[in-house]
């Protein structure tokens, strides 16, 4: 269990990224002389030494120097591996004949988050050494998300679930929100032969399906689940996207319905006016259209288009603004019913203002919360 930060010095903290670049040129060394190895990676640190209170680090901005070279909206580079030829996912780890994913260019101690709302499932080492997360996805556990290669797990077991959960899950069981920081990326288990065996510090991200049918679990591609089958984004902290695909039609209404009291509370910045009176006449030709009849309306699906450009396509407005919030509610609330799950980034946007925090989950139909038995 995490504990509590007694003192608020700087010098409790300190940044010791490694990148990818210093790691090769270490691995070299170890490829050389194995006697190195321990060595060698030990320059690998955490971005956070101290890893007991990682919401201080991040709200003090000492997250923001390792990240500072990502994309605003589609977060850190995909790593390259020679023996995929080419870059490090979906399609390149089936070439190359590993666990189907997406390799994200990280230093070790990267804070990461669940990409969607979840169920723990599974904390281990696999036959390589690689510690890995896996949770399931809570409106539909045939979807199942594995982050692997960690450095350290940061979920505790302050709550556990039980109740009808339980007939499927068969244990008791943690949920994870989206804003929950549930681990730090490292470099575990075995690396490549071409890197002297050691893991390159990264992120390795699958998302698998439980096929029922056919009573198998398929490898699929997360880069073809965020919102309208694209690349996941990051998060912004504050969208409820987890919510069953039939309540989608109402939350785009109650989100069409209060548009002008949403932009209201924008803070003013230049060229923001000139957005705000094309959406709101977009609003104004939308009406009093209720639910799914407001997907038939052409002036919504200019109003998405216009959020999606600015935000996702020309950047504009990225995580931590109105246009970039409204742009989350608008297109994940009338995405397609067949898309069942939005992924979203296992990555805090630097660009937040609010640090993430262990969220306080209330009790649901399927679960009762209970406070975990100390040992």
């Amino acid at each position: 269990m995490m504990e509590k930060r007694t003192r608020e010095t700087k010098s409790d903290v300190k940044i010791a990224g490694c990148s990818r670049r210093e790691f090769l040129k270490e691995a070299g060394k170890a490829a050389l002389a194995a006697s190195l190895v321990g060595s060698s990676v030990s320059g690998c640190t955490n971005l956070f030494v101290d890893t007991t209170d990682v919401e201080w680090s991040i709200k003090k901005g000492l997250y923001n120097p390792p990240v500072e070279s990502w994309d605003p909206v589609y977060g850190p580079p995909i790593q390259w591996y020679s023996r995929y030829g080419g870059p490090g996912d979906f399609q390149g780890h089936k070439r190359g004949g590993a666990v189907p994913g997406i390799d994200y260019d990280v230093p070790t101690g990267t804070p990461l988050v669940p990409p969607m709302t979840s169920y723990l499932r599974q904390i281990e080492r696999d036959r390589n050494g690689a510690l890995y997360i896996l949770f399931y996805y809570i409106f539909d556990t045939a979807f199942r998300v594995s982050c692997a290669h960690l450095e350290e797990v940061l979920v505790d077991e302050e709550y556990i679930l039980t109740g009808d959960i339980m007939k499927f899950l068969g244990k008791p069981t943690r949920a994870l929100g989206r804003g929950e920081m549930i681990a730090l990326s490292g470099n575990s288990g075995k690396g490549p032969t071409e890197y002297g065996g050691i893991q390159p510090p990264h992120l390795h991200l699958s998302l698998y399906y439980w096929n029922g049918e056919k009573r198998i679990l398929e490898n699929i591609d997360p880069e073809k689940f965020g919102f309208d089958r694209g690349r996941p984004v990051f998060w912004d902290g504050d969208t409820v996207l987890d919510v069953q695909t039939s309540q989608r039609p109402a939350l785009l209404e109650k989100t069409v319905e209060h548009l002008e009291e949403e932009m209201d509370s924008w803070p003013e910045t230049k060229n923001l006016p000139d957005l705000k009176g094309v959406l709101m006449e977009y609003r104004n030709f939308i009406g009093n259209s209720k639910g799914r009849a407001i997907l038939d309306s052409k002036h919504f699906h200019d109003m998405r288009s216009l959020l999606k450009r600015v935000t996702l396509e020309e950047k504009k407005y990225g995580p931590g603004t109105g246009p970039y919030r409204l742009m989350m509610k608008i297109i994940g609330y009338s995405t397609d019913e067949k898309q069942k799950l939005i992924l979203t980034l296992p990555f805090i946007s630097p660009n937040l203002r609010k640090p993430f925090k262990k969220p306080n989950f209330k009790e649901g139909p399927f679960f009762t919360i209970q406070p975990a038995q100390e040992k």
